[in-house]
């Protein structure tokens, strides 16, 4: 049997990866805009496929004086997905498990700074096969009259 070569298996991947984030941004269109009702969302928002029991952490700036919501929007399939806010030194601003796994946050910062945004899919161990679905990150600042 002859061998794939190496940069057919890369173009399968990256196709295939394509897709995904696609399929993605196609559910965040459809599925995230009436939840940033009042805010202008960036351009570039981060969604991902997700299984239960991933975590992923992005970086994000945002600017003094801004009102901003950060919401996390994803397929009701992975259940309640948990996000938290940290400072640059590690100090927990926000916990939506203790806000009854609300989808979003409305904040202001006092001061120019870079938060990390934490994402957590539960783990499902009631199911025999793992769903997968799409998380979004993302940041609107507020429409101001």
């Amino acid at each position: 049997m002859k061998a794939f070569p190496l940069f057919v298996l890369i173009g399968i991947a990256v196709s295939y990866t394509a897709d995904l984030q696609a399929q993605c941004r196609t559910f965040v269109k459809n599925n995230c805009s009436e939840a940033m009702e009042g805010y202008v969302p960036s351009e570039n928002f981060s969604a991902a496929k997700f299984m239960p029991g991933d975590v992923a952490e992005l970086d994000m700036t945002f600017s003094k004086g801004e009102d901003y919501r950060l919401l996390i929007c994803s397929q009701s399939t992975l259940g309640d997905v948990e996000f938290k806010i940290y400072d640059t030194d590690k100090n927990l601003l926000f916990d939506n498990s203790e806000q009854e796994y609300t989808d979003s946050f409305d904040f202001r910062v006092p001061g120019t700074q870079e938060l990390t945004v934490a994402v957590k899919v539960p783990e499902d161990s009631n199911q025999t096969l793992s769903p997968q679905g799409c998380v979004a990150i993302i940041v609107g600042k507020k429409v101001t009259p």
